[in-house]
This record gives C-alpha cells, sequence and structure tokens, in this order.
C-alpha cells in the first residue's frame, strides 16, 4: 500500500502529490509463452538510452530476472555513461523471470536449471520430483527468446552474455559445457556446483573444440564455505553448518573453472575471483563490475 504521511508528525505536506510509483528509465517488460512446454515466462528488458552502434548493442542476459533484473541494468545504466573511464559499454540487458514471482521462484529455477535431481549428499532437505526441464528451457532460450531478441532490437548477435548466480551460475556453467557457442561470454556468481558435479565434470571432459573465443568469469565469496566473522554460530543450525562444508562452494567453483580452461585451452579466456568479505549474497553487487568489465573486454573481438 502506498506510504502515507505519519500524522504524529508535524511538518507542512501542503505542498505534498500523492506518492507513485517509480519506474527505471529505459525498461519495460513482456510476457513469453514457450512453444513446446506451455510454460510462461516474464521477460524484463533494458534498452541504453544512447546511440546504437553500427553492430548493435551488446546483450547482457539475466537468470532469475525477479530477483537480480534490476540491481544488473541499473549497474550497466550508471556505469556505461562513461565507458572509457570505466571499461562498461552500454549494452542491452535481457532478464528471464516467471510470472507472478517477486525474488525466486524455487520450483521454476529448479525444472529450468537442473538436467537432473541434486547430489542428495549435499542436499537433504529439498529433494523433490521438480526438475530436469534444463533442455527444453535452453531450447526455448536458442529458438524463440534470443531470436525475438536479435530481430526486435537488431542486437549484436555475436555479443552474448549469460548471467547468473547460484543455481542459475550452475546452469550458465552447464550450457557453457553443453553448447559453448550460444554465447560468447558467461559470468557465474557462487554457482551451485554440488548439484551434479560430476555430471558437468563429464560433460567438460567430452567438450567439442569452439569455433570462436569465450570467456568465463567466475566469482564467490570468501565466506560460502564458513561462517564470517559478523556471523553467529548459534544462529544456524548443525545441519546448516555441514551442509556448507560439503558443499565446497569456493573449491568446486575453482576447480569448475580450472576444468573450463582445460577444456576449451586457448579459446577460452577464465577469470576467476574469491570475493574479500563477501558471502552467498553479497557476490553478486560486489564483483559485478569486475565481471561486466572482463567479459566486455571480449567485445571488441565479438
Amino acid at each position: 500500500m502506498p506510504l502515507q504521511p505519519r500524522s504524529d508528525i508535524s511538518e507542512d505536506v501542503s505542498g505534498m502529490s500523492i506518492p507513485q510509483s517509480l519506474a527505471m528509465p529505459g525498461c519495460q517488460r513482456f510476457a513469453l509463452r514457450s512453444s513446446e512446454t506451455g510454460l510462461d515466462y516474464e521477460i524484463f528488458v533494458y534498452v541504453p538510452e544512447t546511440e546504437r552502434p553500427a553492430s548493435g548493442f551488446p546483450v547482457i542476459y539475466v537468470l532469475d530476472a525477479n530477483s537480480d533484473f534490476i540491481t544488473v541494468a541499473e549497474t550497466v545504466r550508471r556505469v556505461s555513461r562513461r565507458p572509457k573511464a570505466t571499461g562498461i559499454v552500454p549494452s542491452i540487458v535481457v532478464g528471464i523471470g516467471y510470472p507472478n514471482t517477486n525474488g525466486y521462484n524455487i520450483d521454476r529455477r529448479h525444472l529450468d536449471f537442473t538436467r537432473g535431481p541434486a547430489d542428495a549428499s549435499v542436499f537433504p532437505d529439498k529433494a523433490r520430483d521438480g526438475w530436469g526441464g534444463q533442455a527444453a528451457y535452453i531450447r526455448f532460450l536458442g529458438n524463440q527468446l534470443l531470436p525475438h531478441i536479435q530481430s526486435w532490437l537488431n542486437a549484436d548477435p555475436d555479443c552474448r552474455v549469460l548471467l547468473g548466480h547460484s543455481l542459475a551460475g550452475y546452469f550458465v556453467l552447464d550450457l557453457l559445457a553443453q553448447h559453448p557457442d550460444m554465447f560468447n561470454s558467461y559470468i557465474s556468481f557462487s554457482p551451485s556446483v554440488w548439484w551434479d558435479r560430476s555430471g558437468l565434470l563429464r560433460t567438460l571432459a567430452s567438450a567439442q573444440r569452439i569455433a570462436r573465443p569465450i570467456r568465463l568469469y567466475t566469482a564467490v565469496g570468501r565466506w560460502e564455505q564458513e561462517l564470517a566473522p559478523w556471523q553467529r554460530s548459534e544462529n544456524f543450525s548443525d545441519q546448516y553448518h555441514e551442509v556448507r562444508k560439503v558443499r565446497r562452494m569456493i573449491d568446486n567453483a575453482r576447480e569448475i573453472s580450472h576444468e573450463v580452461g582445460m577444456a576449451f585451452g586457448d579459446q577460452a579466456n577464465v577469470g576467476f575471483e574469491v570475493g574479500h568479505d563477501e558471502d552467498h549474497a553479497t557476490i553478486v553487487t560486489a564483483s559485478l563490475c569486475r565481471a561486466l568489465r572482463f567479459v566486455g573486454a571480449g567485445f571488441a573481438v565479438c
């Protein structure tokens, strides 16, 4: 409900208008239904309010858009005003989200981002049947969304970035392993590699050579495998502490980043960072500009 002035504070509000919702400049959204599964998606789009380059703007595709689109879009909008100073160029941001969702849609992300069930030894509290729709989701991206954005906005088809955090970060790595040429650059924040580490390693081990260079930036928080100094141990259950250990968020992210470099050789430019004093919830905002700068360095050769 709209905020109302407090009646117990004496102040002159005679010149105050009725509060209105605030919209971010350059943003819009639309619904898109998968022609294969019939599932509905909510697509968020930010288009820079600057002159379009001759080749079109790069496009950054953001997963879990109901949660992360605004963060990425506003960061791109703000820092790309002076690209020569920031190293970050104006780009279209496309968020892929879900209808009637604030934050994360747990069921849909389990379905869309995974090829099968999670490793039960590291996912004891949320095992369910709603997983394994990844292949259909990838086809939705490749056959519907990407072509639509390309034709509608005349974007640069050779400068595409995919960004995800947590389980979406795992999806970024899994898609890269299976279809490395689908995007030019990949950003994976705190990837949930534990979901199916062995399957991801098998896919990378059998990865085919790629026709053009790709970039991968992976970042994870320093305090993802143990409690941070500001976190009190008694506020967390024994199971929570154990889960943090077995999920190996830092170790898994580092090891998989190395495996990507090994799988694709000189064609892959891989960056990995541990965010100082960051945890799972803060790594996106803390590392986003460095990630955008890293992948953007490849735009000139897209």
